[in-house]
């Protein structure tokens, strides 16, 4: 809902110049760093690159009411809707129907104090954030009213609340409240601010008061206040203060004075509803209905909703730690203002028309622009334009270059040469001479004569008043003349549409086409370096390298960052600026040396668009000269919206690495974070079983979000950092039970990164049967069973020994082993016992043996004692 001007005078807050942005130092980053960029206050505020975000980019309502970036980088908001966190990428809100603690979704104003807690005004009392977990404070605790609308913290901790129904202090938890009758001007407070001595202002309704020592003391429009509803209350860098009143302007107190600003001295409006002091001075003030006024010098510059402002009631002001400039809108949702490596000067810059042709500089430092509606005189700041009315036969302005005798002239998009000089313009007839009228290229010769290079005309030559066609010997340099270089040595490089690059030598031509390396006859561009190199730019054929009468080609495969290349600019610190129909890019021109040396592989280019200020990254291209490097060193490129301008040596790098926070983690679909927790400092316990885990992670650069990179590992399963790019989220499946530990770094748009990172620990546990004491158990078992097994073979091996030992005993008891030798007579075959006495075989056995003897008569001795019978 969209709040009149009744309703935002009673209800609505600005963020409070009590909350100015305190210095961030993140739990993620150990150094502390200063901001990269801050607003250059020499721009027009139409330079600045502006974002808006609104209910359809996911803001849950489009008043933005107070603005705040906390200690650990997140951007909050408070709404008609709830209170909102945004990390550049996604917004998350927390309102009633989410957070029970939170018991009215207008969020008025937030402050962060020196413990890193969030604290909240809403129209239903005070919420705190702390370590993820909200608490409320309202009449029931002791507020003396429930519509909190300022909130700050002193330099002693006492913390101070402003409501409707007066100002609360709360000391050790002890609320005391000062009202109406306690001296305090008005019992509706809307701003606190304190001083650099300790003083603490106040504004309310019905004027501005100051504590000091326990003593209130008012002032009034009596005194010199210009209006009794204070709305925002600021101290600038040099201890001046500034006071917002509802219709009365801006007063500035100083040395017990008040000085009033109104829009007769420039203010966009008397309704002053907050204020903010940047990095660079400038002081900003938001207004109810006149948008945002930037004061610098004691001037004031408006931005409205002309200008681009999303809606011209301002309800909130913050800067970032990144130098960007935040401001909420009543129903116009969230702006950004950002100031980027580019500036473009457009029609909202004084530009006739957006499409910007050529852009020169001239001997005397004067720069021209060339636009479809009209030649464009840039000196000193002041923009001068020069259209058909003012003489020039076509308003399409292709081509221009100085001329020898002072002057510049001029080729135009269907009128033919004409020629500019001491204020004047004058055409040059073209009757009788051919196709001469669509003009993209010049060149001023030594000789007085001016080479024109036309679209289908071919190359003409005009001296002394005639045009004719340039006279070649031994080529045709081609229809379409894009460029005209003389080089040191005064050669001629004409670079055509489609018919390659002539060089014309004492009168002579030779043609390079694809036959003799080059990569692509349609040409663009070219640039000669201090070695006499020269550099070509081509329709689709990348860029080309002319050295020592070889080309050699560079195209996207390599790097490169476009394979059209309108222009060429060399920025005097060794590298190579070009543009293309997807923007600007720079190329060391070593690393090109070093490709076409073979030292070197891969092209790195730096590109640059709309996110770095650019107002359409298509350049123009295909006329000349499509770009030019100014005395001052700037480059200026013409593009489709503009004219866009780099400074190299004021090229910006963040080097603010970006903190970095795991926001989310889900196990099979459940949260496993406290709510609103951002980190766990001990392991979370993954049930047996769990199948799915998902991680969601953010960092927070807000500069250029998309071009943030993340890297995660998971310790413990993977052995190498994963590149994730710009995707904000991990999954893994399946993993088996151990200790594991998330890990997630990122960088910001420059490629900074932080190295620290965030982390989430875990535990998989196992199933039962995959525990270690199951493990143990079965090993135990397996162990005793084995063991008990064992024990009895070898109880049974034993039995079995001791029976065998039994029976060999018995058997050895019935049997005497005889060992030894056993004199025996070789004739009668006796045997001499241990005695000496001779006895014979059986005596001797039945002595030394247990045996018995059986007598029989064996086969040899049958035959003796019983000899057969004889035949009669």
């Amino acid at each position: 809902m969209q709040l009149s001007s009744r309703d935002a005078r009673y209800g609505a807050h600005r963020h409070p110049g009590s909350a100015a942005l305190v210095l961030l130092v993140t739990a993620t980053i150990l150094s502390d760093h200063r901001p990269v960029v801050a607003l250059d206050p020499n721009k027009v505020i139409t330079q600045y690159t502006h974002d808006v975000w609104q209910i359809e980019d996911g803001l849950p309502q489009n008043s933005v009411h107070c603005i705040l970036q906390t200690r650990d980088g997140y951007l909050w908001l408070g709404t008609q809707e709830g209170l909102v966190r945004f990390d550049g990428v996604r917004f998350r809100v927390f309102d009633k129907e989410n957070t029970d603690e939170i018991k009215n979704n207008f969020v008025r104003v937030l402050f962060e104090d020196r413990e890193g807690s969030l604290w909240i005004g809403t129209d239903a009392g005070l919420n705190r954030l702390r370590s993820g977990e909200f608490s409320s404070y309202t009449t029931r605790e002791g507020l003396s009213n429930d519509l909190v609308s300022a909130i700050h913290e002193d330099r002693a901790g006492t913390l101070w609340i402003g409501t409707r129904g007066g100002l609360n202090r709360i000391t050790n938890g002890v609320l005391t409240a000062y009202r109406s009758k306690n001296g305090l001007s008005s019992d509706l407070v809307t701003c606190i601010h304190e001083d650099r001595e300790g003083v603490l202002w106040i504004g309310t309704r019905g004027g501005l008061n100051h504590l000091k020592d326990g003593v209130l003391t008012s002032y009034s429009i009596e005194d010199g206040l210009s209006g009794t509803f204070v709305s925002s209350i600021l101290e600038d860098r040099e201890g001046r203060l500034w006071i917002a009143t509802w219709g009365g302007g801006l007063d500035r107190f100083a040395d017990g004075k008040f000085t009033t600003y109104t829009t007769r001295d420039g203010l966009s409006d008397d309704a002053v509803w907050c204020l903010y002091e940047d990095r660079a001075g400038s002081l900003w003030i938001g207004t109810v209905g006149g948008g945002l006024s930037r004061m610098r010098d004691g001037r004031f510059v408006a931005y409205t909703t002309k200008e681009g402002l999303s809606n011209d009631g301002v309800w909130s002001i913050c800067e970032d730690r990144e130098g960007s400039l935040w401001v909420g809108t009543n129903g116009g949702g969230l702006n950004r203002l950002m100031d980027g490596n580019v500036t473009t000067y457009t029609t909202r810059e004084g530009l006739p028309d957006d499409q910007v042709r050529v852009v020169h500089e001239n001997r005397e430092g004067v720069l021209w622009i060339g636009t479809d509606d009209g030649l464009v005189q840039l000196q000193n700041g002041k923009i001068t334009t020069y259209t058909i009315r003012d003489g020039l036969p076509d308003g399409t302005i292709w081509s221009l270059c100085d001329a020898r005798d002072g002057g510049l002239w001029i080729g135009t998009g269907g009128g033919g040469l004409c020629r500019f000089k001491d204020g004047r313009i004058t055409a040059r007839p073209t009757r009788g001479t051919g196709n001469i009228k669509n003009i993209i290229s010049l060149h001023a010769a030594g000789d007085g004569s001016v080479l024109i290079g036309t679209w289908g005309g071919g190359l003409i030559e005009y001296r002394d008043g005639s045009f004719a066609a340039y006279p070649l010997n031994g080529g045709f340099a081609g229809q379409v003349i894009r460029f005209i270089h003389a080089d040191r040595e005064n050669t001629l490089w004409i670079g055509t549409g489609g018919s390659g690059l002539t060089r014309i030598r004492n009168g002579n031509a030779t043609i390079y086409t694809t036959k003799n390396g080059l990569s692509d006859d349609n040409l663009l561009s070219i640039y000669e370096d201090g070695d006499g190199n020269l550099w070509i730019g081509t329709w689709g054929g990348g860029l080309n390298l002319f050295r020592m009468g070889q080309f050699t080609t560079y195209g996207t495969k390599q790097g490169l960052f476009a394979d059209v290349i309108f222009q060429i600019l060399d920025d005097g610190t060794g590298n190579l600026w070009m543009s293309c129909n997807k923007g600007i890019f720079r190329v060391s021109k070593k690393n090109l040396l070093d490709v076409a040396d073979g030292t070197s592989a891969v092209i790195d280019s730096i590109a640059y668009g709309t996110a770095d200020g650019m107002r359409s990254r298509e350049c123009n291209g295909g006329t000349s000269p499509a770009g030019c490097r100014t005395r001052d060193g700037k480059l200026w490129f013409p593009t489709i919206k503009g004219a866009a301008v780099v400074d190299p040596g004021r090229t910006v790098r963040n080097d603010l690495p970006p903190p970095v926070h795991v926001e989310s983690v889900l196990a099979d679909g459940r949260e496993l974070l406290p709510q609103y927790k951002p980190s766990l400092a001990t392991p979370v316990e993954l049930s047996p079983g769990t199948r799915n885990l998902e991680f969601h992670f953010t960092a927070l650069s807000y500069l250029v979000p998309d071009r943030v990179r993340f890297k995660f590992k998971l310790v413990g399963y993977d052995k190498d950092w994963a590149d994730a790019g710009a995707r904000r989220s991990a999954y893994y499946t399946h993993l088996p039970p151990g200790h594991y530990r998330f890990q997630v770094i990122a960088c910001n748009n420059d490629s900074l990164w932080n190295q620290v990172g965030a982390s989430f620990a875990l535990d998989q546990l196992p199933h039962f049967y995959e525990a270690l004491w199951f493990y143990a158990l079965g090993a135990s078992i397996l162990f005793l069973t084995a063991g008990g097994a064992h024990r009895l073979r070898v109880r049974h091996l034993r039995a079995r020994e001791r029976e065998l030992a039994a029976r060999i005993d018995e058997a050895l008891r019935q049997i005497k082993i005889l060992r030894g030798l056993l004199p025996t007579c070789a004739w009668c075959k006796r045997i001499r016992d241990e005695r000496g006495d001779w006895d014979t075989l059986e005596s001797y056995v039945r002595e030394h043996t247990e045996a018995d003897f059986t007598h029989g008569i064996c086969p040899d001795c049958k035959s003796t004692v019983y000899p057969p019978p004889v035949k009669e």
